[in-house]
């Protein structure tokens, strides 16, 4: 169990977890309100959706997101950011947890999906630390992992499923998926319509709201938007206030719309933090949950193909949400924290979503987590202050891995070895990461040593790994990996073409 009625200290175990770094008693903390340079309070924007392309400050004339670009500016941005997933509920779970979610058997969007109550999330750790800690938005983490208010959420206002539509909902459970109820806690919200609202809209008054209530005290911040997901729905005025942007598709305006109504929301956090003087020692950190979905548009064919996108962009990557490929997993990434890092970096190296948990614990003194039980497993991501603030040499990753029903890859160094069965070929491929970010030529004839050396990796590291309870897939794991089975991957390409 954790909450805030637990005495405790970070040095002994938590639900079975030991934190362990440079850990002290609680007691002997200073008051993280009387010590903001080292424990501020901690606001974690999550998007839905959100394409590489689908920012200003990546160099994009075709949306207009003033609020995002001046987070950029006004932090580091990271043009090498990947999620742990390639879709929503898995990506969370890898965001809230700091390990590859595949570790508790997730690896889509199931609900049943399951984060055990022996792995802290990160607003447990929060609440535990004695923060006032709130979720707000899109929950999506599947039934047995708990509701948010069992899970270290003091305050919750959202709903709890995958989708939904942003400008109705239902009173009651038991109707249409994406009309499910908005909840406030764990009581139901009168529905959406009843006061015209539009759910971006809601979530950031709410978001507000919280930070007004709490501004006299340590709190932590989950903002789970729902945008820019799918339904595209915008409200009055948002579309009229674009009409100077210069757009190859009307979609592509409508889209910008949505993701205005969402830029408007990180404006207003900013301008509240900043009406309490909070701006400059509140560590804030702006993320999307996967890469552009290549379902998109009013018009047929919805599903779009390469270089076909009306509304969400992946940029100059290939492939899209659901992919292994750069534009499902590559994405905006922002950290903003004045008191820290200096104004308008720029950091070059890999990062991942699974850093962001690491890097609030290490605010704290907390660097890593020492299993005591089976089912405790310890951060997969890093710290990534050290890297930011060149008290650390080298970069956060060498490696990274990814897995999703049949696709996968993993990106060591700059080679990345990926399989894709929708948007690609179904056969293991090679890329250049250096030379060929945009996935273009694939390299796996002219390189067969790295190729083959890739996959063993990627297999060795899959083969810890449980299996997916929940899905046939994936049909293409190496089970006999552990036993010295090893896959040829000039003989399996044969074979798939």
């Amino acid at each position: 169990m954790f909450g805030k009625g637990k005495k405790s200290s970070l040095a002994f175990a938590i639900a079975g977890l030991l934190y362990s770094g440079s850990t002290v008693n609680a007691q002997e903390i200073e008051p993280p309100r009387d010590n903001l340079a080292s424990q501020p309070n901690i606001i974690v924007i999550y998007t839905d959706d959100q394409g590489w392309g689908d920012v200003g400050y990546h160099g994009f004339d075709d949306i207009h997101t003033p609020n995002i670009d001046a987070l950029a500016a006004g932090g580091v941005h990271f043009p090498q950011a990947y999620v742990s997933a390639s879709v929503c509920g898995p990506s969370r779970a890898g965001l809230l947890t700091g390990v590859y979610q595949q570790r508790f058997g997730i690896y889509g969007n199931f609900a049943q999906n399951h984060i055990p109550r022996s792995q802290p999330l990160m607003m447990e750790m929060m609440q535990d630390l004695g923060y006032t800690t709130g979720v707000i938005g899109k929950w999506h983490m599947g039934e047995p992992t708990g509701r948010p208010n069992e899970r270290g959420a003091d305050f919750f206002y959202g709903f709890h499923g995958g989708s939904h539509n942003y400008m109705f909902s239902d009173a009651v459970e038991g109707g249409k998926p994406w009309l499910s109820p908005l909840y406030r806690n764990t009581a139901t919200e009168p529905p959406i319509q009843e006061s015209n609202g539009y759910l971006t809209e809601l979530f950031t008054d709410e978001a507000v709201a919280f930070i007004e209530n709490n501004a006299d005290k340590p709190f932590f911040l989950h903002v789970a938007h729902f945008a820019v997901h799918h339904p595209w729905q915008v409200p009055d005025g948002y579309i009229e206030r674009l009409d100077h942007l210069d757009v190859h598709h009307e979609e592509r305006r409508f889209f910008a719309a949505q993701t205005l109504v969402l830029d408007d929301g990180i404006g207003a956090i900013m301008d509240t933090l900043k009406s309490h003087q909070l701006d400059k020692d509140t560590l804030v950190f702006f993320m999307s949950d996967n890469g552009t979905p290549s379902g998109q548009g009013f018009e047929e064919p919805r599903k779009k193909k390469r270089g076909e996108t009306t509304m969400s962009s992946p940029g100059p990557f290939n492939g899209f949400k659901g992919d292994t490929y750069e534009g499902g997993i590559r994405v905006p990434f922002i950290i903003h924290y004045p008191a820290q890092i200096k104004p308008g970096m720029k950091y070059e190296p890999m990062v991942s979503s699974l850093d962001i948990f690491p890097t609030i614990a290490a605010r704290f003194g907390i660097n890593e987590i020492e299993t005591t039980t089976a089912a405790a497993i310890p951060f997969d991501g890093v710290d990534l202050f050290p890297y930011l603030l060149g008290e650390k040499d080298g970069e956060p990753h060498q490696t990274l891995y990814w897995r999703r029903d049949n696709d996968y890859a993993i990106r060591d160094g700059n080679w990345k070895l990926t399989v894709n069965d929708d948007n690609g070929p179904a056969t293991i491929q090679l890329f250049d990461m250096a030379n060929d970010p945009g996935e273009w030529h694939d390299r796996v004839i002219d390189e067969p040593n790295i190729a083959q050396a890739l996959k063993d990796k990627f297999d060795a590291w899959e083969a810890t790994l449980p299996i997916n309870k929940l899905s046939h897939k994936p049909t293409n794991r190496n089970n006999g990996f552990s036993d010295g089975e090893r896959v040829n991957v000039k003989e399996f390409n044969q074979r798939m073409n």
